[in-house]
């Protein structure tokens, strides 16, 4: 099955679960994965008694949880999906399937899968037509990117609703990030708001490429039409590996949800016993994870929303949510260490008291190295906020010069209809390419002394810092706003009578 075919049997899938009254895109994407997850589960049980490893021990079956035994034979694909009784089979799904978070031989990413679980679909006709569709399904003989795209198609799903717009990244946009941070293998890699975990698998991504040997780089034309290479990390060893599908990698989120998501990413990938964890990264008490510093912070935190009972660790009590995710990257990120993160544009210019003492110890504390300004409508259709990301490593010494580079295009039409092409423009190989010596070019890219900045009250804005004339928009008249209100609201006047009218000739009948 290649990835077109996958991405029409997901299609059939969600059209499924919408035809029946599940309608919450968070909602029937995890009702999908969970079945989806459970044909993969057996699949890999399957492989491994094959290999014959004497440490083999089926995931099916009985096992003991303290004093409690439970059976998860129920759950094995091929006996839930026989079951003639379709009522009967949603049953077993819902009594069994929240037992998974409790599996004495799943990994804590499986687990996390699990924790809380509930199935929500509305009758056993309609678990038939989705199992009768996921049938023939063979993960074990699909490509490692196809297997990828699977969860890039339902994280686009999750993408239909406003709520979806913190963790729905562009895919493009992570990778572009992630090449300018770097992380490189031996590093802890951190997420603090990792939604479906798309920086996660861009990170472990990088880090196969990094580690592979020539021949063994292939491309890949992504969805959004952009040609990347594709590395199997062939160069990595043993402890290496070991470290990557362990250690490597910190994802946080407070919705257990979306966490899911990033869980089976993981699993996917094969870094599920990193610690993917449901918490609250910025406000509340503290907790074990507060006390860690990671040598790379990669985000997208969310845009809406401020809080008032910041952590303490954070030194500042409250302020918006993107702005306590970077008080929060400055204190987790290891001496030597290296962030990249997105933020709508009042990152920039915002002058509340939290705004501005996270910036000044950003410029003080810290080597702020870039700040790159997107162009709007980079996040459409999910949001039409205007948005930038800061690159800074953690030197222990302060700024001197930040390098802003202005980005006008990213290879698409940057409309709610999302088109890739090479017909648009596209900054980002520039962008890439004068990175690391930091090259300017006239309205495009400057190198700022940091003292600039502070002189003007930390406003980043290109036209605070006389990088850009400030854009000036012209107003009608007072006159002419009030006969256009005017003109508008004797139409509708208009309206409401012909309706009444028609109301009346309705009723008359």
């Amino acid at each position: 099955m290649d990835s077109g075919q996958l991405q029409n049997t997901l299609k059939s899938l969600c059209k499924v679960m919408w035809d029946n009254n599940v309608t919450n895109p968070i909602t029937y994407v995890t009702q999908i994965s969970y079945l989806l997850f459970l044909k993969m589960l057996e699949e890999m049980d399957h492989e491994q008694q094959e290999a014959g490893s004497g440490n083999y021990r089926s995931l099916f079956g009985k096992f003991r949880d303290g004093d409690e035994e439970l059976d998860f034979d129920p759950l094995r694909w091929s006996v839930l999906s026989s079951n003639p009784d379709n009522e009967a089979m949603l049953r077993t799904l819902r009594d069994t399937l929240p037992l998974l978070a409790r599996h004495p031989e799943l990994s804590q990413g499986a687990r996390a899968i699990f924790r809380n679980a509930a199935i929500v679909i509305p009758n056993g006709a309609t678990l038939r037509r989705a199992v009768d569709i996921i049938a023939p399904i063979s993960f074990l003989g699909m490509d490692a990117d196809v297997k990828g795209d699977l969860f890039e198609y339902l994280a686009s799903e999750l993408g239909g609703q406003k709520k979806a717009a913190q963790f729905r990244t562009p895919r493009h946009l992570i990778r572009v990030l992630t090449r300018m941070v770097d992380p490189k293998i031996g590093g802890s890699i951190c997420d603090p708001a990792c939604g479906s975990g798309g920086f996660l698998i861009a990170a472990y991504e990088h880090i196969l490429l990094a580690n592979t040997s020539p021949e063994f780089i292939r491309e890949k034309l992504s969805p959004d039409g952009v040609l990347r290479k594709i590395g199997i990390g062939d160069k990595l060893s043993r402890a290496q590996w070991d470290f990557l599908q362990t250690g490597a990698f910190y994802g946080f989120d407070g919705d257990q949800d979306i966490l899911r998501m990033a869980a089976m990413n993981a699993m996917l990938h094969g870094f599920d016993h990193c610690p993917i964890v449901q918490r609250d990264s910025i406000c509340g008490g503290e907790d074990k994870w507060d006390d860690i510093q990671f040598d790379y912070i990669l985000e997208n935190p969310p845009f809406s929303g401020s809080r008032g009972d910041a952590k303490r660790s954070l030194r500042i009590e409250k302020g918006d949510k993107y702005v306590l995710f970077l008080a929060h990257a400055l204190r987790s990120l290891r001496p030597g260490g290296t962030a990249g993160i997105i933020f709508p544009n009042g990152i920039l210019f915002g002058d509340t008291g939290s705004h501005l003492t996270v910036k000044e110890r950003l410029l003080r504390e810290f080597d702020l190295q870039a700040v790159v300004i997107l162009p709007k409508g980079m996040f459409e259709p999910y949001t039409p906020n205007p948005t930038c990301f800061f690159v800074f490593r953690n030197s222990g010494k302060p700024t001197e010069k930040v390098w802003f580079f202005k980005v006008d295009g990213d290879g698409s039409s940057l409309a709610k209809a999302r088109k890739f092409g090479s017909q648009y423009r596209n900054d980002f190989p520039d962008l890439l390419a004068m990175w690391p010596e930091r090259k300017t070019e006239e309205g495009r890219a400057w190198l700022v002394p940091a003292q600039q900045i502070i002189d003007k009250g930390y406003n980043m804005t290109l036209s605070a810092l006389g990088l850009i004339e400030a854009e000036t928009v012209e107003y009608a008249e007072p006159e002419e706003i009030l006969a256009s209100i005017a003109t508008k609201e004797e139409r509708i006047l208009e309206l409401i009578g012909e309706m009444q009218e028609l109301l009346a000739g309705g009723s008359g009948e």
